[in-house]
Parts: C-alpha cells; structure tokens; sequence
C-alpha cells in the first residue's frame, strides 16, 4: 500500500467519510468521492482499516456490545424512574436514588432559576430505537424486514393481517367518503333553499 492510501486509512479513522479522508489524505477534491470508492474497495485498505478500527476499539474499550448497551439504556429509558410529574410540575428524584442505565439517557437537567422550575430532556429514544432495529435486522433502509428467524407460517399470517388491515382502512375510507358526500349534499340543498 502506498502512503498516500495509508495516510487515507489515517484519515478515514477520523470521520468514516471517505470523500473528507480522501481530500484530507491529498487526492483532488474533484475526485475525492471516486478514489475513496475505490480505495474502500480495495482489499489492502479494507484490511487496513479492519486491522485500525479493531486496534482503536481494543485501546478506547469501545466495542460493539458497549455501543448497544449504550443504546438500550436511551431506548428504554422510563422517565418515570428519573422524575414526578403532575399539576404542581416536575419534581426530579435525588440522584443517589437513580439507576445508572437510567442517568445514562439524560441529556440535560435545569434545576431551575428564580422561579425554581425544574426540567429534565432526555436523549432521543427514537433515534436508539431505530438504531437497535437497524442492528437487529428489523429495519433496511427505512423499511420493514421479516426477521430471518419466522418461518413460513409466521409470514403467512403476517402478510394475511396486513390485508386484513388494509381491507378495515379501505372500508373505513369509504364509510367516510359517504359521510362527507351526505354532508355536502345537505350543505348543497341548504344553500339552494
């Protein structure tokens, strides 16, 4: 591998984004996207970077188990575990008694100012669930997946509910069609009178 590939590995590191670490690393900013495709494509940097990532993650104790651990914590979150709330406002609980794997989805406490509101946001459990979904397989690109483990039987009587669904949605547009077609034809003959 040439330096110039090395120093892109260096790069990649960086952001994993491979047009950035290619302009970075010296290639033409014209062509930055097409040298990172093929730079990733080839099996000596793909290596390379297999061999730097496993070495940063055994050095920063990052790995993928801490990085879903980390997810879960934000995903299922119960606030209600962290803070009362009623009419007379938010009341956040003493922290020596929260649960770690609850702290951890906290993105920001105000302890209030002169009116001594306090307030408590979380970090986007969405987003952790979408994350632990895409990992799970249950989601590709924005769109359900049938987990590899159903078998043919589960699939079947998924894709009948589905249609069972769609039936109910499609009896109940019509059902509103006719409601809204009455309504104007009474607004009709009230018009004429």
């Amino acid at each position: 591998m040439n330096f110039r590939a090395q120093q892109f590995v260096r790069e990649y590191l960086i952001d994993l984004n491979g047009a950035a670490a290619a302009r970075r690393a010296g290639y033409s900013p014209h062509s930055a996207g097409r040298r990172a495709f093929e730079l990733l494509e080839r099996p000596d940097v793909k290596t390379a970077l297999r061999r730097a990532m496993a070495d940063r993650a055994r050095r920063t104790d990052i790995t993928a188990d801490r990085v879903l651990e980390e997810l879960a914590r934000i995903a299922f979150a119960d606030l209600s575990r962290l803070a009362d709330w009623g009419p007379d406002g938010v009341r956040l609980k003493p922290a020596n008694e929260l649960r770690e794997e609850d702290t951890a989805a906290v993105a920001f406490v105000s302890l209030g100012g002169r009116n001594k509101t306090q307030r408590i946001r979380m970090h986007n459990k969405i987003s952790a669930l979408v994350a632990l979904a895409r990992h799970m397989g249950l989601l590709r690109d924005g769109r359900k997946t049938v987990d590899r483990d159903l078998g043919p039987d589960a699939v079947e009587a998924m894709k009948a509910r589905h249609e069972e669904q769609r039936a109910l949605a499609d009896r109940a547009r019509a059902k509103l069609m006719r409601v809204v077609e009455d309504y104007a034809r009474e607004c009709e003959a009230k018009a004429k009178a």
